[in-house]
């Protein structure tokens, strides 16, 4: 395929979906997302919820910290781990973000340990051979691909 046969049809799908994106959204956006049961990592029946004791053995104090059903602590509750009064709480340090889960998403998963990256489900290798930018924002915005 020549550069002016490639820039033709570029342009063309940017034409169709510039108008898919001005127009409106698609009528039935009262759905939930959906998440997909192996877009989830922790695959367990059981919550993994409580709470965490924590003895800080510069001070002694113990400290109660809340585990959510999915088994995360909130970086802010270890805050409340102090020396004193001078002592602003303890800090998260988490190089290269290897074991930081910073939220629940709809729209994207990631599991960096086993090479998955999904956009509404869809593997990032199959989105990147064979949908367009636009493509992609389109799917991200309204949570269905362009049939046209």
């Amino acid at each position: 395929m020549s550069n002016s046969e490639v820039g033709v049809k570029v342009k063309s799908r940017l034409a169709i979906l510039a108008a898919h994106l001005a127009a409106p959204p698609p009528s039935d956006l009262s759905s939930p997302p959906i998440i997909e049961p192996w877009c989830v990592s922790a695959q367990t029946a059981a919550s993994l919820g409580g709470s965490l004791t924590i003895i800080d053995e510069r001070t002694g104090k113990k400290y109660q910290v809340p585990v959510s059903a999915e088994g995360t602590v909130k970086a802010v509750d270890l805050k409340k781990i102090t020396t004193g009064k001078d002592d602003k709480g303890l800090k998260m340090y988490d190089p290269g973000y290897l074991n930081t889960a910073p939220v629940r998403s709809s729209i994207a998963y990631i599991d960096g340990d086993q090479g998955i990256l999904r956009y509404r489900g869809y593997p990032i290798e199959e989105l990147a051979e064979s949908s367009t930018f636009l493509e992609v924002a389109y799917l991200l915005r309204y949570n269905t691909v362009n049939a046209s």
